[in-house]
Formats: C-alpha cells, structure tokens, sequence
C-alpha cells in the first residue's frame, strides 16, 4: 500500500489528537512488554551440553574418603548462574547412595571444552560400582532470577565409577 499525500494528512491530522496519541501509546508498550517478558520466559538455552562418551572419572577406581574428578566433555552456550545438587546412585538400582549439598554452579566456563569437579567419596559407603549424576538449576536471565519456576532444569548424564573395599 503506497501513502498518498491525503493519507498523510490524515495521519498528520489524527497525530495532533491528544487521544490517538494515548492510544498508540497505550497498544505499544504493553505488546513491547509482552515481547520482552515472552522472550526471556522461552528461554531454554541449556548453559552446556554434556558427552558422556569423552567423558570419565578419575581415578576410574577409588576407595572410600578419597579424592575424585570428574572430567566432563562439553559444549557451552553461555555461562550463567545456578545450583548443582551431586549425587551418587546405584546405576542398577536407582537408589540414591549420597546426596551432597547444593553448591553454586562454576561461572567460569568451560577450560578448552572441560568442565572438571572434585568430589570426596563417603567414608561408609558400600564396595561396588556407583554413578555420578548432578541435577542442575540454571537463572540466566533477570526474569528467571524474579520468578525461580521457569529456571532451566536438567540432570546430566551419569558417569560410572568403581568402589574398592
């Protein structure tokens, strides 16, 4: 559609309204909000993608109250703010073995596409095979920070390792 000079005018004319004014306002900023709070409300972006298959335990074999890294291959998106909950887990049960406490996600990034944490095994816990797996809560943005339910939620895959008696 091509404006012709009497459109403008027209335009020009409904312009000096006081109301037409208000209303062009008061249809703008709302669907602008709309947008803006759509957009970050559908973000789901996950901070890293995890490989299992590079990825592995070290030491591969560990005795309790030991020392061990997990040395994770990924891929990462961005780096944003958020909890990890670590656990150890029966691979052939499910059973949850140990929980550890909720710490604050790493917001420095991946080194050379690794992540690497640290873990003591428990002092009383059984000989045997065990998994890792984290549960990972992500804010990356304000209006995931403000209202904590739409966070980006995931657990990563296990990774197996070897309990000696």
């Amino acid at each position: 559609m091509i404006l012709n000079t009497h459109m403008l005018e027209d335009i020009r004319e409904l312009w000096g309204f006081r109301s037409f004014r208000a209303r062009i306002f008061l249809a703008i900023f709302p669907t602008t909000i709309a947008l803006v709070v759509g957009h970050f409300a559908t973000d789901r972006q996950h901070p890293y993608d995890f490989f299992v298959e590079e990825s592995y335990v070290e030491p591969p074999t560990g005795s309790r109250g030991q020392e061990m890294t997990i040395n994770w291959k990924v891929k990462e998106h961005r780096v944003c703010q958020g909890i990890v909950e670590r656990q150890l887990v029966d691979p052939k049960t499910d059973v949850l073995i140990a929980v550890y406490d909720p710490a604050p996600t790493d917001t420095r990034g991946a080194e050379d596409g690794w992540l690497r944490k640290t873990f003591r095994v428990p002092k009383d816990i059984q000989a045997g095979t065990l998994a890792y797996q984290a549960k990972l809560t992500y804010h990356c943005n304000w209006l995931q920070k403000l209202m904590p339910a739409i966070a980006i939620r995931y657990t990563i895959p296990r990774l197996t390792f070897y309990v000696e008696k």
